[in-house]
């Protein structure tokens, strides 16, 4: 009944070159390599125990719970394989990167609260329009992280031109997601060649992301951010 009232909701997607069936099982490497993201967030739970004293440690802590839960859903899409289940794959993506934006201009540009917002309102706006409107099959559903791509490049542009210490770091993670991108948008191409596809790789490099933007929160938040009570007491 469910399915009758909600079938687009029900509707399966079949985006990647290991799903041949939907079965639960149809899409085993691309369900497991989701256990990166969980890894990932273990190490930097562990990193961010040994770096208590930043100003930034409670958002960084939601931002590593939401690593963990990128992983689940994505875990779950791969599994179920339906509309439903995709959107448990995309929403904590996009909270993810809302959370990171928000740690970016608060932490190291240093933005008034009126502008983070109206920053993190566009991006949302285009990041849901294009994976609303967009169809599935342009860049195998990877429109949605155009605006990502754009706005990562500007945020790494503007603290090499500032000589910003966390400059490297973010340039690096960007190299990342240029290959991890590389390896979404490649799955369906060299499916004749390669029956397992490349997606799995998008989830490793995409954790492996994650984990470089979450270590940036964690070692480069700049001191004159920590509070003066416990900068001396460090």
């Amino acid at each position: 009944m469910f399915g009758d009232q909600y079938s687009d909701l029900c509707r399966a997607i079949d985006h990647y070159c290991e799903r041949t069936s939907p079965d639960l099982d149809a899409e085993l490497v691309n369900a497991f390599t989701n256990a990166a993201f969980l890894l990932g967030a273990c190490l930097a739970w562990r990193m961010q125990g040994r770096q208590p004293h930043s100003a930034a440690s409670p958002l960084i802590q939601v931002l590593i719970v939401a690593m963990a839960v990128v992983g689940l859903g994505s875990f779950l899409f791969h599994t179920v394989g339906t509309r439903w289940a995709e959107w448990g794959d995309v929403i904590p993506i996009l909270v993810f990167m809302l959370l990171y934006l928000w740690f970016v201009l608060s932490y190291l540009f240093h933005w008034p609260t009126a502008w983070k917002i109206a920053a993190l309102a566009v991006f949302f706006v285009a990041t849901f329009l294009l994976e609303a409107r967009v169809p599935g099959d342009v860049l195998w559903g990877g429109a949605l992280f155009i605006p990502t791509i754009l706005t990562f490049i500007a945020i790494g542009v503007t603290l090499k031109h500032r000589g910003h210490p966390a400059a490297n770091a973010m340039l690096g993670a960007i190299a990342v997601f240029f290959c991890a991108f590389a390896a979404r948008s490649s799955d369906m191409p060299v499916c004749a060649a390669f029956p397992l596809g490349t997606h799995f790789l998008w989830h490793l490099l995409n954790a492996t992301l994650l984990y470089l933007l979450i270590r940036l929160a964690i070692l480069k938040v700049p001191a004159s951010v920590i509070p003066k009570a416990q900068a001396q007491a460090i």
